[in-house]
């Protein structure tokens, strides 16, 4: 039949039994093996919380592509070759955490779907208040279908090439002598070259 469990009943003076005033609160037994977690430390969490808010003002890092450099761009046959360098602006703009980068971030360039250069970025910690400009290599050599060769050929005449570049990098923001779990930052962006 399994473990009983009485239920819990907050205590509610008799006065309070009148017409009109509030009955007591019934709270459901735990499951079977869970204990009910105390109120004072769900109220520990919050005031943790407003702590960390109030204390380190945590603010969002933001980020701009300022330059995106054409060095290769060529067709041959199905064989597209691609040469790009990406200035990308990293601003932490805290005042007491830092920013780790760690390894595995991918820049991705795609022209309709298809991708067509890739690179990746460098591990290092952003100090705070710290504005720091990462220059990315992005190089490719793809054979195009012969749908989006048609189309880009067909962009190239008209002088506008549509873009896409995909960001994405892991970071961790660090704070005095803890580290917080990675955090994906995943951005879009869209350019036309000529």
């Amino acid at each position: 039949m399994g473990i009983q469990y009485q239920p819990y009943y907050a205590h509610v003076p008799d006065q309070a039994h009148y017409y009109g005033q509030p009955q007591p609160y019934y709270y459901p037994p735990p499951h079977p093996g869970q204990k009910p977690v105390p109120r004072y430390h769900k109220e520990q969490r919050v005031g943790a919380m407003a702590f960390f808010i109030l204390y380190y003002n945590p603010q969002k890092p933001n980020y701009d592509v300022k330059e995106f450099a054409v060095k290769s761009f060529n067709l041959n046959d199905n064989t597209l070759e691609t040469d790009f360098k990406v200035s990308v602006e990293a601003d932490n703009p805290n005042d007491k955490i830092s920013i780790l980068y760690g390894k595995g971030s991918m820049f991705d360039v795609s022209y309709q779907g298809t991708r067509i250069c890739s690179g990746s970025g460098p591990e290092f910690q952003q100090p705070t208040k710290n504005v720091t400009m990462l220059n990315i290599s992005l190089e490719g050599k793809d054979d195009l279908n012969s749908n989006v060769k048609d189309s880009f050929i067909e962009d190239q005449k008209n002088g506008k090439i549509p873009l896409d570049i995909h960001i994405y990098v892991p970071i961790k923001f660090a704070l005095e002598n803890s580290k917080s779990k990675i955090i994906d930052v995943m951005m879009k962006c869209y350019i036309e070259v000529d």
